[in-house]
């Protein structure tokens, strides 16, 4: 019995410990506003603190297509500020992948918002059970929340998986 555990205990040390997989997952999303509510600051209507709620598709470099959610607040005088909130990506198998992300929104001149931000902790279920990583994003919205809020995106996961 000893050299049993003993073989065990060598054939595991020589195979090494569990390497974790890591994937880059880069994306482009099409983004609607399904919900906005905005409040002056001191009556400020240049300045601006609220929630949104963005829905859309994620469509992977492999072919494969999420629905999309940013649920999140704002802080943004004549459009440009910061913007914190939570992502979801559920993908067609029921595997989820979450992360809160923190970014930028600066006004162009042609009345659209160009954003960045950065994914960190993320969390999932399905295939992204214990999944962790970072990740980002940029683009720009091209229309008034009011008139729809349409964005498109680009974006980058890179998912560890163990």
């Amino acid at each position: 019995m000893i050299r049993l555990v003993i073989a065990a205990a060598l054939f595991l040390a020589a195979i090494g410990p569990l390497r974790a997989e890591t994937l880059t997952l880069d994306y482009q999303a099409v983004m609607h506003v399904r919900a906005s509510n905005a409040t002056p600051i001191l009556d400020n209507p240049d300045h601006l603190v609220g929630i949104a709620e963005f829905r859309g598709l994620a469509i992977f470099a492999d072919g494969e297509i999420a629905v999309h959610r940013y649920d999140g607040w704002f802080d943004l005088v004549k459009g440009s500020g910061k913007f914190h909130g939570y992502a979801l990506w559920t993908f067609e198998d029921g595997s989820e992948l979450r992360a809160p992300y923190s970014g930028t929104a600066e006004a162009t001149k042609d009345g659209g918002v160009a954003v960045r931000a950065a994914f960190e902790d993320f969390s999932g279920s399905g295939r992204f059970t214990e999944a962790t990583g970072t990740g980002e994003f940029s683009g720009r919205r091209i229309d008034a929340i009011d008139k729809g809020g349409s964005a498109y995106l680009q974006g980058m996961l890179r998912i560890t998986l163990p």
